[in-house]
């Protein structure tokens, strides 16, 4: 098994749709692997992210996410049904510094949720990444119009449409992979300008304009309805 950044998942086992929830998806323009997408897209929310797109967002906000403490030897789950409160330091002016505080602070410490196998840079790209595609994601998500009751049920049911089980493919890939992966393929350690094109050409795939649309639709769901 090999450690991921971003994901394709391969494998994932999918529960069996119910026809109404397939027909929604497909005549609301969802890919057909929006569980994949979607799990990308969430896998390392955090509450904190998720009051930029809704203030009012609330702790029981329903979005499964890799835990946080996977590599916690008393964790014993992987996917935890809620994306938690992240507590950030300021000790710094700005939210990068104090987001580069976080990361740092979190390296070689009990429940460090990538462990051993992911170097610094990695950690802090892959932090940054996520930040960005959520911004890109509200951009969509702020033009959005509330999805249809019917689609939100679905889409928020998320052990039977899949995106649970493929969150906890990544979380999976973060405790026992031995490489890290960008689309399935070996990344280069990241050490150079050289190394970096190879990152950057693949993490600007998932800037994937059906991707975005996917995520924006399914927090549009999980958030819009608070008020």
């Amino acid at each position: 098994m090999k450690a991921v950044i971003g994901v394709v998942l391969l494998g994932v086992v999918l529960p069996a749709l119910s026809k109404d929830c397939a027909q929604l998806y497909e005549e609301n323009g969802l890919s057909p692997n929006f569980n994949e997408t979607i799990a990308h897209a969430i896998h390392s929310l955090t509450l904190n992210e998720l009051r930029k797109f809704n203030p009012l967002a609330e702790e029981l906000n329903g979005v499964p996410v890799v835990n946080p403490r996977l590599n916690d030897p008393t964790e014993t789950e992987r996917v935890i049904p809620h994306a938690p409160e992240e507590e950030i330091n300021k000790n710094f002016m700005s939210e990068a510094m104090n987001t580069i505080d976080l990361v740092m602070s979190q390296v070689g410490q009990s429940g460090d949720q990538f462990g051993t196998n992911w170097p610094i840079v990695a950690r802090i790209v892959h932090k940054f990444h996520m930040k960005d595609t959520w911004a890109k994601i509200k951009e969509e998500f702020d033009l959005m119009k509330q999805p249809a009751k019917d689609l939100c049920v679905c889409l928020k049911d998320t052990e039977k449409n899949g995106i649970f089980q493929a969150v906890d493919w990544v979380a999976r890939q973060y405790r026992t992979a031995p490489l890290l992966t960008l689309l399935n393929k070996p990344l280069p350690k990241l050490k150079d300008a050289k190394s970096w094109e190879v990152w950057r050409a693949r993490l600007v795939q998932y800037y994937d304009s059906q991707a975005i649309t996917d995520a924006a639709t399914y927090l549009s769901c999980v958030l819009n309805h608070i008020s």
